[in-house]
């Protein structure tokens, strides 16, 4: 099942890069951070106000289920709600739970920032679109989502907020709930319409 290859990933970025000293070493270095006061930090905070925004995500959620309810699709958008919702639950759950031990990398902190929260929410909005929409319409949704979720994790980088591993992180938790959710309303629509 594609969630558990998810979820065997999300535990693989964990333990190669929070949990080792290589792997923090690693995503240190990959950290573009920003000056504040940059342009560049500027923007990034802007996206992230916007994505981190509890009624921009309430009314985009909204969005999915009104979708939904439009296409005939109510279950999709119900699933795809779920996903999103338990998505978030998790991350933040995880970041309780994982801590990032102080392995003496440079620069590095030992704040628990896995997975990135806001990555979370881009992300599992970006698969509850894709489950309620029409087969013919995402692929115009999954490009330009796609890129919408690179950019929220560009920017969290870009603050200095979040590492490559936490963005990563993020994407394959919400992938997981998201295959989940679509293996679900799959096996509920065949159990549905078979004899």
């Amino acid at each position: 099942m594609l969630a558990s290859a998810c979820v065997i990933g999300l535990a693989a970025i964990c333990a190669l890069f929070v949990w080792t000293p290589s792997g923090q070493l690693l995503d240190q270095q990959l950290l573009d951070r920003a000056d504040r006061g940059s342009p560049a930090y500027s923007r990034a905070m802007e996206l992230l106000a916007i994505t981190g925004d509890p009624l921009v995500l309430a009314g985009l959620l909204t969005a999915v289920l009104v979708v939904g309810a439009l296409c005939g699709r109510w279950r999709a958008g119900l699933a795809g709600a779920i996903a999103f919702a338990a998505s978030i639950v998790a991350s933040r759950l995880l970041k309780l739970v994982l801590p990032r031990p102080d392995l003496d990398i440079a620069g590095s902190t030992t704040h628990n920032s896995f997975p990135s929260g806001h990555v979370t929410a881009a992300a599992g909005l970006l698969i509850a679109f894709l489950l309620v929409l029409p087969p013919r319409a995402r692929w115009w949704f999954a490009v330009p989502g796609a890129a919408g979720v690179a950019a929220v994790g560009a920017a969290t980088m870009t603050a200095g907020w979040h590492r490559l591993s936490d963005v990563v992180g993020a994407v394959l938790l919400a992938a997981a709930f998201g295959c989940a959710a679509a293996w679900a309303t799959g096996r509920q629509r065949r159990v549905v319409t078979e004899p």
